[in-house]
């Protein structure tokens, strides 16, 4: 199915002397409601992993991730991650390394309150995790696991941070297993990849947007309240009579990056997918744009700042999506928004 164009939205010019960049990962706080139970009819095919290999499966991801962040060595990655999670990761350990500290590697909790199991019988397929939350009091996390082939492991694909208090959809039991759903399924109010296109654009323009009707109130979305606050506080920081600048945000799917979603109890459908986020900002000739974050401030080391600065962000998604004929909104589940690139010049 052919993607909507890129979203661009493009403020004012503006002036001012320095510029801070987005941290690498927004922290939430407070906790998402348990995942309710449910009664659904059983699935035909049944479950495509067993209760005993899910839990092995998401062991081995934990022991990987583990090693990997106490050697700070994306190598070491390779075969248990992919996909966005294989890049944000990537991204955080080489961070972690040049700062010589781990503080902005996102923790994933390695206890689970429920697992979602596909039903398919082809490949690629894909499970899910919901992790608990910790005596530190960590934020349940959704999980996506990605497995290619009948040959090849089920790798960690994605993961978002739960919005905290949010009310997760009904699941069929483990036992019986969840049907995966095509981008372009009909079945529901909007495709998947509508959906994850609609948002995107929705991040990008917020109350401007097109499809804000479709979504619930932006107020219950942690995502756009913060998208919002950081475009509108970039252009203020560009404010002034010093320098004479442009800010410019784009919101699109990533390229070549499958968008997943499952069958929730009540017909809707979970989705999954990954959005990448870049800002341009450029100043007057002889001005400075200066980095403030410490993932910023790493990923540009050895860059000199001028007065044009990029970033880039990988940010993956979950989103409800409800069924055909219904009019209740799309709402967010959870997120995840980590810088990956930043350049000069």
């Amino acid at each position: 199915m052919t993607r909507t164009p890129r979203t661009r939205a493009t403020m004012p010019r503006v002036a001012a002397a320095s510029l801070a960049v987005l941290l690498s990962a927004t922290a939430l706080t407070g906790c998402a409601g348990d995942p309710p139970k449910a009664q659904p009819e059983p699935s035909a095919s049944g479950p495509a992993l067993a209760t005993e290999q899910s839990d092995s499966v998401l062991a081995e991801i934990n022991t990987v991730l583990a090693a990997a962040s106490e050697a700070r060595d994306p190598a070491q990655l390779a075969g248990r991650l992919t996909g966005p999670a294989l890049a944000v990761r990537t991204s955080q350990l080489q961070v972690a390394a040049t700062r010589d500290n781990n503080d902005l590697v996102t923790d994933l909790p390695d206890s689970y309150q429920q697992i979602i199991i596909p039903t398919t019988e082809s490949w690629p397929r894909t499970a899910y995790a919901i992790t608990v939350v910790t005596d530190e009091l960590q934020p349940p996390r959704l999980l996506a696991l990605r497995q290619n082939s009948a040959r090849d492991n089920y790798m960690l694909w994605a993961w978002v941070q739960l919005q905290p208090g949010v009310q997760m959809p009904a699941f069929a039991d483990r036992t019986f297993g969840s049907d995966e759903l095509a981008p372009d399924d009909a079945s529901l109010r909007f495709t998947p990849q509508d959906a994850v296109n609609q948002y995107a654009d929705l991040l990008a323009n917020g109350s401007e947007s097109a499809f804000v009707d479709n979504f619930e109130p932006a107020d219950d979305d942690q995502f756009r309240t913060f998208m919002a606050s950081w475009i509108s506080a970039q252009q203020q920081a560009l404010q002034g009579d010093r320098v004479n600048g442009t800010y410019t945000i784009t919101v699109a799917p990533m390229d070549d990056t499958p968008v997943l979603a499952v069958r929730t109890a009540d017909g809707g459908a979970m989705v999954m997918a990954a959005l990448t986020t870049s800002e341009q900002m450029e100043a007057m000739e002889g001005a400075t744009l200066t980095p403030q974050t410490k993932t910023a401030q790493a990923l540009l080391q050895g860059q000199n700042p001028n007065n044009r600065l990029s970033a880039g962000y990988v940010d993956m998604i979950a989103l409800f999506v409800p069924a055909a004929g219904s009019s209740a909104p799309v709402r967010l589940l959870g997120y995840s928004h980590v810088q990956t690139s930043a350049s000069v010049g």
